[in-house]
């Protein structure tokens, strides 16, 4: 009896089909002879304006005089002259004058009337500009597109595949009410995985006839598979943490593969955020922070790897903010001094990784834009990293002092100098060389307060506002100037904001420490300093920013004087 009454319900369905086809079949002849109709019309139109054009004039017509000279014939002169020989040649250098045959002179000729020049033939009027049409309303353009699928192209293929499709819902509804796709979560999951492993071959089949399909395809086929490796460990309990990560890991990297081997930017940026996700999904809330690390640092891994075949800047930007930002985030929720001993090594090993980023980034430019640096890890990776490392730091062992960030500081501009000098032996490198040289020198200077004193932050952000904005001239680029411009400003605040501290504590007494050696003094100076070399960069290009930067140098020393 049920399966009587499927059959009866497909039946049903192809009626009801006969007449949609039929008056979609009118509708499409309908507007077919609309549309025939509409260009008779217009080429009625156009033949009866080209009927109505007047012939142009001829050119005679235009250029002739507005009043013509009558001609009086030839005077007495015109016909003495007229019948004298021809005058011989003479070799003298210059041409001379036509002598004339001897005889009584010549009469001379009356004064002709000047012939008036020929009139200006009239511009013509100048078309009236065209209106731009409205655009549709939203429901308008819905409509039009609705009305446009069913009358163009073949339209009974596409009535043809909605009743199937209304067909296949309608078995599928009638199979799963009978119980036909009771299947356990293996061998569904098992489905699912089989058919994005098909679609993921196919696509990379047309990788060559259609790239954007094919592309599309892979990355959706890939996100398929991630969502099944999700679905096994945290819905249905199928799969250990394990084998998730382990899977996780293997289709990111073939994603990557996929994207390097077919130079497919969009591909490689859907890959580094399914892997830099796939631990916030698969958490298990155990808080193991050597496995999180251990992962990213596979993840930049293959970045860096990427970087020596690609110069792709946003996958590395990419890269850096989220093994960076998690970081950070983690660190101020979830960071002990008890933690610093399994902290220290990937911190250090993330730094090595952007620090060999841009490197590679300059080195895959042509030689003619290795000047073209990428100034957001080239500056910012420091200044962040060393932020972080002043946070590991705090409590344990480097609670009571500030000596060891102070050799970190130092050991950073033993690092850039030396990479600095490797740089300006090879050609085409300046810019890059000149930004390690920068480097080197704002934290060799670093070093001085924090031997001091605890307010690196201020001195690190003057430093870096300074070189950005050197950098931004240098390149041109008007957002690396404003970044140092605000750096600066922040600089400024952070200071003011722990010599409140200070003050309202009482923790700094000016008394116990020696003029000029002491925190306070040293950082003021760094601030000053970057607002006068701010002004030095701008001398000669922009006087009134110069002139800021001057005056904000010149009371940041005034002022540090005075109260030293």
């Amino acid at each position: 009896m049920d399966d009587v009454v499927g059959l009866l319900v497909l039946v049903g369905l192809a009626v009801l089909a006969m007449p949609v086809l039929l008056i979609v079949a009118l509708v499409s002849v309908s507007g077919l002879k609309r549309r025939v109709a509409t260009l008779e019309a217009q080429v009625a139109q156009l033949r009866a304006a080209r009927v109505a054009e007047p012939a142009p004039a001829p050119a005679s017509t235009v250029s002739a005089p507005a009043a013509p000279v009558e001609d009086e014939g030839p005077t007495l002169a015109d016909l003495m002259r007229d019948a004298a020989p021809p005058p011989r040649a003479t070799p003298a250098p210059a041409p001379a004058a036509p002598e004339r045959a001897a005889g009584p002179p010549p009469i001379p000729s009356a004064p002709q009337t000047p012939t008036p020049a020929p009139a200006a033939p009239p511009m013509p009027p100048r078309p009236p500009r065209p209106v731009a049409p409205s655009r549709p309303d939203f429901a308008t353009t819905a409509v039009r597109a609705v009305q446009r699928w069913f009358t163009v192209g073949n339209v009974p293929v596409k009535i043809g595949m909605l009743v199937l499709f209304a067909g296949v819902a309608a078995l599928l509804k009638y199979g799963a009410d009978q119980g036909w796709f009771t299947l356990p979560p293996e061998l569904r999951l098992a489905g699912v995985a089989a058919a994005a492993l098909g679609a993921l071959v196919f696509a990379w089949r047309k990788r060559e006839s259609n790239r954007v399909f094919a592309l599309s395809l892979q990355g959706g086929a890939i996100g398929v598979l991630l969502l099944v490796v999700f679905a096994a460990f945290k819905i249905f309990g199928l799969m250990p943490v394990g084998a998730a990560f382990a899977l996780s890991i293997a289709l990111v990297a073939g994603a990557g593969m996929l994207a390097v081997l077919q130079d497919a930017k969009a591909l490689a940026v859907f890959a580094l955020l399914a892997g830099f996700l796939a631990p916030i999904w698969l958490s298990t809330g155990s808080g193991n922070h050597v496995a999180l690390f251990s992962y990213y640092a596979v993840l930049n891994a293959a970045i860096v790897g990427i970087a020596w075949y690609k110069s792709w800047r946003l996958l590395n930007l990419l890269g850096f903010v989220f093994t960076f930002g998690i970081g950070t985030v983690w660190g101020l929720f979830d960071y002990d001094p008890a933690k610093y001993g399994t902290t220290q090594p990937f911190l250090a090993l993330f730094f090595v990784f952007y620090l060999l980023i841009p490197l590679l980034f300059a080195r895959r430019q042509p030689a003619s834009r290795r000047d073209f640096i990428d100034g957001c890890l080239v500056f910012g990776m420091p200044l962040v990293a060393f932020s972080l490392q002043a946070g590991l730091m705090q409590g344990g062992t480097f609670e009571d002092s500030r000596m060891p960030l102070a050799f970190c500081a130092l050991g950073l501009g033993v690092l850039y100098a030396g990479l600095s000098w490797l740089l300006r032996r090879r050609e085409n490198y300046d810019v890059l060389a000149q930004s390690y040289a920068l480097l080197a020198v704002g934290f060799a200077t670093l070093a001085v307060p924090l031997a001091l004193s605890a307010q690196a932050t201020a001195s690190v952000f003057a430093l870096e506002g300074a070189a950005l904005v050197w950098l931004g001239l240098r390149q041109s680029r008007l957002l690396p100037q404003l970044t140092g411009a605000g750096l600066q400003m922040a600089a400024a605040f952070a200071f003011f904001i722990a010599r409140a501290d200070a003050w309202s504590s009482g923790g700094f007494d000016a008394t116990a420490h020696p003029m000029f050696a002491n925190a306070p003094f040293m950082s003021a100076l760094l601030i000053a300093l970057a607002g006068l070399a701010s002004a030095w960069s701008y001398r000669g290009r922009l006087g009134a920013v110069a002139g800021l930067y001057y005056l904000w140098g010149l009371l940041w020393w005034v002022g540090n004087g005075v109260h030293e």
